[in-house]
């Protein structure tokens, strides 16, 4: 990528995010382009539409969180239901309290079901570890499904956590 081009990359992403933060995913294009100091052009040539855009600033505000919840989901010192249950909790802070208003543009994108991929097959593998016999990616999908933005209601968070983590609790056994 060129320096300009992963510049631009780099503040458009930052100006949109900001944006998406203060205001919602519904911020116009334009708003976006302006805060960004480019084009509106560049942002459909860079990332093909707003949904392209989300998912950028999705990826790039999870990644840090990504590394760490990923390093201690592999760490072999703890046992494997404890690692499942903390990777949850953590995924729920992310999805739920963190970047739910994002996370719902992209439930809602054609092109994407809101889910990281690697996060499913991260529970998927730990929960294999805890059941070997389940059928661990679908379960790990009815988890993760389980904190999507229709199932959040306003002041209900810790109500929902709760439940997630019963529902986890529930498909690890004891």
């Amino acid at each position: 990528m060129r320096v300009d081009a992963e510049r631009n990359h780099r503040v458009i992403v930052e100006a949109a995010g900001d944006l998406f933060c203060q205001h919602g995913p519904k911020v116009s294009m334009d708003a976006i382009a302006a805060a960004a100091g480019v084009g509106k052009g560049t942002l459909f040539r860079r990332f093909g539409d707003r949904d392209g855009l989300v998912r950028a600033v999705v990826e790039e505000r999870t990644e840090a969180w990504w590394q760490e919840a990923h390093r201690r989901a592999v760490d072999r010192t703890v046992p494997a239901r404890d690692r499942a249950i903390r990777f949850v909790d953590d995924v729920f802070d992310l999805v739920v309290l963190r970047l739910r208003p994002l996370m719902a543009t992209m439930e809602r994108s054609e092109c994407a079901d809101g889910t990281p991929p690697r996060w499913i097959t991260q529970l998927a593998e730990l929960i294999a570890e805890v059941r070997p016999a389940a059928d661990a990616d679908f379960l790990a999908r009815a988890i993760i499904g389980s904190m999507r933005s229709e199932m959040v209601q306003a002041g209900r968070e810790n109500a929902l956590r709760v439940n997630v983590l019963a529902l986890t609790t529930s498909v690890l056994g004891d």
